[in-house]
């Protein structure tokens, strides 16, 4: 892959966690009775939501697409000398992922995320894919991070996020904590969409 597209694919990985950031948290400020720390980020796309538009294309479906770029630019800068299997899930879930969050943006949730439809029912289940193929995406590219000289201070770090991810995951589940769902759902997908952020500014540098 050329120098300058494999620049472009990482200034995306970059930029889509911090476009997401800004538009949620904005778009949350500007919704009448919004609370972050106790309503989920999909209320804000809801198809009830003033600025539903706004946050689908630009928050959430925009986001997909960076994820999908950096999918591949991540890909081509981490060798695989074994060309395995194995060593091409790490990326495939990372663009899996990117391609939930775009279908995210398409199926609206239903009002108050509370599922009342099909398409209510499909973002809840996209949603899902989203967040655990991402969560899970750095446990598959352990093994070629370690392998890389380039990459090897990193391959810690992937499994650290994986851990926490998981911990994370498992509160917002299980409504451990159901006065603070938005917090922990926020947590809960930002930590991964922070090893996004990290690893596709290394990326950069290497570009």
């Amino acid at each position: 892959m050329k120098r300058s597209v494999q620049r472009l694919l990482a200034i995306c990985g970059i930029l889509g966690p911090i476009s997401f950031t800004i538009v949620l948290t904005n778009l949350g400020f500007f919704q009448p009775g919004y609370n972050h720390v106790t309503q989920y980020m999909s209320e804000l796309g809801a198809v009830n939501a003033p600025y539903a538009i706004i946050m689908n294309a630009a928050g959430f479906s925009l986001l997909g697409f960076c994820i999908i770029a950096f999918a591949f630019g991540l890909n081509s800068s981490i060798n695989d000398v074994k060309n395995s299997i194995i060593g091409k899930i790490g990326p495939m879930l990372i663009a899996v992922s990117g391609l939930a969050f775009v279908m995210i943006g398409v199926f609206p949730c239903d009002p108050g995320c509370v599922t009342a439809s099909t398409v209510g029912v499909i973002h809840g289940n996209v949603a899902f894919v989203a967040r655990f193929a991402l969560t899970i995406a750095p446990l598959f590219i352990f093994q070629r991070l370690m392998k890389d000289s380039r990459w090897h201070n990193y391959h810690i770090y992937s499994l650290v996020i994986v851990v926490v991810s998981l911990v994370f995951a498992a509160v917002y589940n299980f409504n451990v904590f159901e006065n603070l769902i938005g917090a922990f759902q926020r947590i809960t997908f930002g930590v991964p969409l922070l090893w996004v952020e990290l690893m596709s500014m290394k990326l950069l540098r290497l570009s």
